[in-house]
């Protein structure tokens, strides 16, 4: 294959990436190469583990160290990605590298897919990163085939907040006028008469993911899914590396496999973006089943007298939780190449 030449079936992955356990690059590569993807991996941190151990090592890489990783794949002729998926980037000047990085990659090739995470910060939370990403992020919109951010990041991209369906629907919208496509909204907080609107309720899950594009029928849709007791780390890398392998495969020579849908029933969406995510979603409910089914038959956590006894401190044991919530994501090979697909994609209106 010719210097620089896009092949249908490379992917790059620009996120963290830890030595133990499955966050950021280590949650989506294997995912990827399941779904028939070559995956060039690019590092944005070198942790021992996840932040949410509240004990790590190792370092966040500087924007000197991305874009020296970057010049060498164009010297040698390896800028071939049909695909890109960027999530955490640590600092303003990291992303600036990402962003030019981007847009050297559409130069080559004007129908790459580009999946942006926007990695910034959740509700209840704030932001985690630097809030000089903010602006670079928005900088990115027009380069993104798809956005997936949770809600926080979702109103700060588009300055605006999510309190009802109409405010909701003005989110989508504000997104999609920076230039954007197809937007996903991983997590959104609706009220129960809001639910009732479109014809669901809270008894029927507590996760409801939101998706419109701007192309054929406007509407936004969503897939309402139960929550899958206790913390897990990963998610939001997981469904993102998902979504983007499995978008548009039904029409792309990617990969070899092809969707095989039945036929959809009351007039639900069928469209790229919906039965990507519905697969994605099969997908990480299967991983997070089978990462539930190991807790469950894990020896339990010791307890506070047990602590006591053996010195365990408040660190030592939030280490000893987040070990075994690690997601089993090789265990759940079948649940990620062949997801059965629950929970269906319906239209808000």
């Amino acid at each position: 294959m010719a210097a620089n030449q896009p092949d249908p079936s490379r992917l790059i992955s620009v996120q963290s990436h830890v030595v133990t356990g499955y966050v950021g690059n280590r949650s989506a590569t294997f995912p990827l190469q399941l779904l028939g993807w070559d995956v060039d991996v690019v590092n944005t941190t070198q942790l021992s583990n996840h932040t949410g151990y509240g004990r790590f090592t190792g370092m966040r890489l500087d924007a000197a160290h991305l874009e020296n990783i970057f010049a060498g794949l164009e010297q040698n002729g390896l800028l071939r990605h049909s695909r890109m998926l960027s999530g955490y980037t640590p600092s303003p000047a990291a992303l600036t590298a990402v962003k030019t990085f981007v847009q050297k990659l559409k130069r080559i090739n004007s129908k790459l897919i580009y999946l942006m995470d926007p990695v910034m910060g959740d509700m209840g939370r704030g932001f985690y990163v630097d809030q000089g990403c903010l602006p670079i992020y928005r900088d990115l919109l027009p380069y993104a085939t798809i956005v997936c951010p949770n809600q926080f990041e979702a109103q700060a991209l588009a300055d605006k907040e999510i309190t009802d369906l109409d405010s909701l629907a003005g989110v989508l919208q504000a997104i999609h006028q920076r230039g954007v496509p197809h937007v996903v909204i991983t997590s959104v907080d609706l009220k129960e008469s809001d639910l009732n609107l479109i014809g669901t309720s809270a008894k029927n899950g507590a996760m409801v993911l939101v998706g419109s594009s701007n192309e054929g029928q406007q509407r936004p849709w969503f897939i309402q899914s139960p929550e899958v007791e206790g913390y897990f780390s990963g998610v939001g890398d997981l469904f993102s590396a998902l979504l983007v392998g499995r978008f548009q495969l039904q029409t792309s020579n990617s990969s070899q496999e092809k969707y095989e849908e039945e036929p959809k029933e009351g007039g639900a969406p069928d469209t790229d973006l919906s039965l990507a995510a519905e697969k994605a979603v099969a997908g990480l409910q299967g991983v997070l089943s089978k990462t539930s089914e190991a807790i469950a038959a894990s020896e339990p956590l010791p307890t506070q007298a047990e602590r006591e006894a053996a010195h365990i401190d408040d660190t030592q044991f939030r280490v000893e939780v987040m070990r075994r919530r690690e997601l089993k994501v090789v265990q759940s090979r079948q649940a990620i190449e062949t997801p059965v697909v629950q929970y269906k994609a319906r239209w808000m209106s």
